[in-house]
Order: C-alpha cells, then sequence, then structure tokens
C-alpha cells in the first residue's frame, strides 16, 4: 500500500474530536486513522496528496491546525497499529541537505519496529511501536533524536478511544 500524504489533526477543543473522526471515516482518499495524544488528535494515512483532500481536512469543523506531509518516498509503509504493543506516530523536522544520511541512518537502525517511514515535503514521519511507551521513548532519545541531520521531533502517542 502507498500512501500519498500523512496528516495530523489538532482541533481547538475536544468536543469536535468524534465528530472529525465520522467526517475523516468518510474521505475516500483515507486509508487508516490513529486518535494520538500529543501536539496532535488525529494521525491519517492518505491515498491522495491532492489539494481537494488537504482543503476537505482543513474544512473539518473544530479543526485549529493541520500538518499535512506529501510523500515522496516512502520506505515503510502499510502501519496497522495492534493491540500487543504500544505506538507514536513522530513527525521529524530533517535538515534538507542532510536527508538522505537521515534516510540511510534510519533504516539501518537495529532494534527500531517501524511501521511507516516516509520523506516528504515536511521532514519524515515514521510510526515506532515497542513493548511500553518508555521503550519507545528510549528508543527515539538514544537512536534517533542524536542523528545528524535531525532537528526537531515530534512523539503523539496512539491511543485507543475504546480505552478510554
Amino acid at each position: 500500500m502507498s500512501t500519498g500524504a500523512y496528516a495530523f489533526l489538532l482541533f481547538g477543543d475536544s468536543e469536535h474530536l468524534v465528530p472529525g473522526i465520522e467526517t475523516v471515516r468518510k474521505l475516500p482518499a483515507l486509508q487508516a486513522w490513529h486518535a494520538v495524544d500529543g501536539h496532535y488528535h488525529l494521525a491519517l494515512a492518505l491515498a491522495s496528496a491532492d489539494e481537494d483532500v488537504r482543503a476537505s481536512l482543513r474544512a473539518i469543523d473544530g479543526a485549529q491546525d493541520l500538518l499535512f506531509c506529501t510523500v515522496e518516498k516512502e520506505l515503510v509503509g502499510g502501519f496497522t497499529a495492534d493491540a500487543e504493543h504500544c505506538h507514536a506516530w513522530l513527525t521529524m523536522e530533517i535538515d534538507a541537505d542532510k536527508r538522505v544520511d537521515v534516510e540511510s541512518q534510519l533504516q539501518s537502525l537495529d532494534g527500531l519496529q517501524f511501521g511507516a517511514l516516509a520523506f516528504g515535503d515536511c521532514g519524515c514521519v515514521a510510526a515506532l511501536s515497542g513493548d511500553t511507551f518508555e521503550q519507545i521513548d528510549k528508543a527515539v532519545d538514544r537512536h534517533i533524536r542524536p542523528l545528524d541531520g535531525v532537528l526537531r521531533i515530534k512523539r503523539d502517542w496512539i491511543i485507543d478511544l475504546t480505552q478510554l
């Protein structure tokens, strides 16, 4: 499954989250969605990066912020969150001059479970899995954050809304 874009939505008020999910689920370009906790409320994998998709996301009632990441190169795709592990979406700002090196370094990291790893106009988007949230935190801090060319990382935990 090839992804055209990843999108991350923040709602100004949490009361808009459930109606926002219902709206997102009707988008023809939607491949997968995850409720997340951190910088955003929803993470989306989209089959298309066209302006109509972006405009539809911007028009969702209560959407305050949208990070839309057009995929130029997908190294790992088709992420599915399973109940056996903890998962996080990472959005990484990458130094454009060091992007090729960062791509190579991320692919060669042993022991990291990337469910998605893509590069595009917003830097790098990755889904990282581990046995615990602490394990994911340690992997990010020890292996990803120190990479030369990774300027900033935002981490959003995938949450199961049925567990709330």
